[in-house]
C-alpha cells in the first residue's frame, strides 16, 4: 500500500474511534437522564457532540481533494 492509502486508513479508524466515543458518551447521556441526572446527561451529550464533530472533520479532510 502506499503512504497516501495508509495514512487514509489510519484517518478512517481514528474516526471510527472517534464515533465509538460518541456513541458510549450518547449511551451514557441516555442513562444519566433516566436517572434524572440532567447536568450528568447534559455533560455527556456534549463530550457526545464534541467526538462526532472531530469524527467528521477527520471524514471531511479524507474526503476533500489535495
Amino acid at each position: 500500500m502506499s503512504d497516501d492509502a495508509d495514512k487514509r486508513t489510519a484517518a478512517m479508524q481514528r474516526a471510527a474511534e472517534y464515533r465509538e466515543r460518541a456513541a458510549q458518551y450518547e449511551k451514557l447521556s441516555e442513562e444519566a437522564r433516566q436517572r434524572g441526572d440532567a447536568q450528568m446527561s447534559i455533560e455527556f451529550a456534549r463530550k457526545a457532540a464534541e467526538e462526532l464533530t472531530e469524527a467528521s472533520r477527520i471524514e471531511d479532510s479524507i474526503a476533500s481533494p489535495r
